[in-house]
């Protein structure tokens, strides 16, 4: 049995987290055939709950921290780097040996010899262990992808020069330290072959780059015959976290181009379904009876369970769009953007899915849907039939512990 530390830089406290989600779902898995540590490196997180999900001792044999961030302003040296990678060690020269230290000693004290790290903000700190420890590093999402998109549709020149000027130098920054990953360590995986491809073209390296996607949480399983059948309304739901700027551009696309103008008229309701909607969103609701909010929801299925169809419009961002696996799950039909679905390569479009990316083919493909049963079912079931042969936690981890004994 093989004694694995995993690395976090921040607590596991919340499964609405989708970096807290995929390590706590891949950990739970692995602990079936191997020896976890957890090591939490601390860089200052600004979630003071003190929360933790429950059953980590389940998992983890033995759980750290590294010793609290500082308090004091970071050097100026941090301006001067060209490389994503050296901020804390030219932020905070001492905290950076104070934590490779920590995980020096935690590795001697447990026997250690193979790490999974999550998280660019990682790379650093366990950059000096390559040499003597197996490290799978899983970036879960390009970071440099994500920004690329985001910067495409930023207003045109020179509106928002200082933003874009902060963009670019973020941009080169970020892409030296991906590009470094491969060369770094044993192994690096990503969520989806889009963020895969760029860490491949970032750093010139493929051998030793994997997709390895996310899974669908088990709890989940059990809500499908009650969605699949006949919905209670007619509309479309979209959930997550609204102020995550995926999800938010998402909102306010589908709002301008797609309800407002085809939906709404066709008397088709829009339910959105997570915290911290922007204020515009909250005014239109109030205006509008087709608009339905319901904040966050502690069993978001039973809201769902009410809608035969999900909408996944997202323009940016990178990784994979949980909701999918959620939607695929819980039997709603999804309609979604390229960029949305593209993580799932399995999926097929038209069978398990409808893509659509223009605005009147989007409202197209969710009114097909809400008129034809027949359709909405068939591709419910089949997308469900995808999602378990491909898209379960335990799939996923198998393939991520058959890198882990490859390195």
């Amino acid at each position: 049995m093989t004694r694995i530390l995993v690395v976090t830089h921040k607590p596991l406290a919340s499964l609405t987290n989708g970096h807290d989600l995929r390590v706590w779902h891949l950990c739970r898995e692995l602990a079936r055939r191997h020896e976890l540590y957890l090591l939490t490196v601390n860089l200052g997180s600004t979630d003071e709950s003190g929360e933790s999900l429950a059953g980590l001792s389940e998992v983890f044999k033995k759980m750290a921290e590294t010793p609290k961030f500082p308090a004091h302003r970071p050097s100026l040296k941090r301006h001067f780097r060209r490389n994503d990678s050296d901020y804390f060690s030219l932020s905070y020269p001492d905290h950076f040996s104070t934590v490779t230290k920590a995980i020096a000693g935690f590795c001697e004290e447990n026997s250690i010899d193979h790490m999974i790290v999550f998280c660019l903000v990682l790379a650093e700190f366990v950059r000096p262990f390559s040499s003597d420890k197996k490290i799978l590093f899983d970036l879960i999402d390009s970071e440099v992808l994500t920004l690329t998109r985001q910067i495409q549709f930023f207003p045109p020149w020179p509106a928002q020069l200082r933003t874009r000027l902060d963009a670019r130098l973020m941009l080169a920054r970020r892409a030296r330290a991906e590009a470094c990953l491969p060369v770094w360590f044993n192994h690096v995986t990503t969520v989806n072959d889009a963020d895969s491809d760029t860490v491949c073209r970032l750093s010139g390296r493929t051998a030793n780059v994997s997709t390895v996607p996310n899974g669908v949480s088990p709890d989940l399983a059990d809500t499908f015959d009650s969605n699949a059948r006949v919905a209670k309304r007619r509309g479309v739901a979209f959930w997550g976290n609204l102020a995550f700027k995926p999800n938010s551009d998402a909102v306010r696309f589908f709002y301008q181009h797609v309800y407002r103008p085809y939906l709404a008229p066709a008397g088709i309701e829009w339910c959105v379904v997570g915290k911290d909607a922007e204020s515009w969103l909250l005014e239109e609701a109030k205006r509008d009876d087709g608009i339905r909010l319901t904040g966050f929801v502690d069993d978001i299925c039973s809201v769902l369970a009410e809608y035969p169809i999900m909408v996944n419009p997202m323009r940016i961002g990178s990784g994979l769009k949980n909701k999918v696996l959620e939607a695929f799950a819980m039997g709603l039909a999804v309609v979604s953007t390229g960029v949305g679905i593209e993580a799932l390569g399995m999926a097929r479009e038209g069978v398990d899915y409808m893509r659509a990316d223009e605005p009147e083919k989007i409202a197209a493909a969710i009114k097909l849907l809400v008129e034809d049963e027949g359709l909405r079912y068939s591709m419910i079931q089949s997308a469900r039939k995808v999602m378990l042969e491909h898209y379960t936690w335990g799939k996923v981890a198998r393939d991520m512990d058959a890198l882990l004994g490859s390195v």
